[in-house]
């Protein structure tokens, strides 16, 4: 089948068009500049000191059930062992082999010790301790813990122990 050359003219019209069209679009439009997103620091990590507070309480109940146990008037609850601060009652638990030496180190997270005796009830905050975020982790005497944005937000479920002081310095 042959191509009349009426269509032959306008393929070839076509062909030689084509690309002096195709240069006659408009360029894109450079896209608008973005400024440079700030970097947002990161945080500097809190230390997970959530297992130390389960060795301190783990330590203080069983030097509250040794002293109950066998009668040592030198081992018991904070109260009962007339402690003056609550680094005093770590370094009890330290002196009587239930924390490890290491424990030492540990001192500089700020803990607060409640002043309880072995009549406080299980509810009673035992531990308090603040960590660099703010957030606060508070542990009860019956070994149930917390974590709290803020002392805010903490100050509510903290049942204070029936005498005075009730933390210790």
């Amino acid at each position: 089948m042959r191509l009349g050359w009426k269509v032959s003219l306008f393929l070839s019209a076509i062909t030689c068009l084509l690309p002096l069209s195709a240069c006659r679009k408009a360029p894109p439009q450079p896209e608008p500049e973005i400024p440079p997103v700030n970097p947002v620091p990161k945080p500097t990590p809190v230390p997970d000191i959530s297992w130390q507070t389960i060795e301190i309480h783990r330590a203080s109940q069983e030097m509250a059930l040794d002293g109950f146990q066998y009668g040592k008037t030198t081992l018991g609850w904070p109260f009962e062992i007339s402690a003056v601060s609550s680094e005093a009652y770590l370094t009890k638990l330290i002196h009587e082999n239930l924390l490890p030496p290491e424990a030492v180190k540990w001192f500089d997270h700020g803990w607060q010790i409640a002043n309880l005796s072995d009549a406080d009830p299980g509810e009673t905050a035992f531990l308090k301790v603040t960590q660099p975020d703010k957030s606060v982790i508070i542990v009860r005497k019956d070994g149930q813990r917390a974590v709290f944005q803020d002392e805010a937000s903490a100050a509510p479920s903290i049942k204070e122990p029936l005498r005075e002081p009730a933390w210790l310095p």
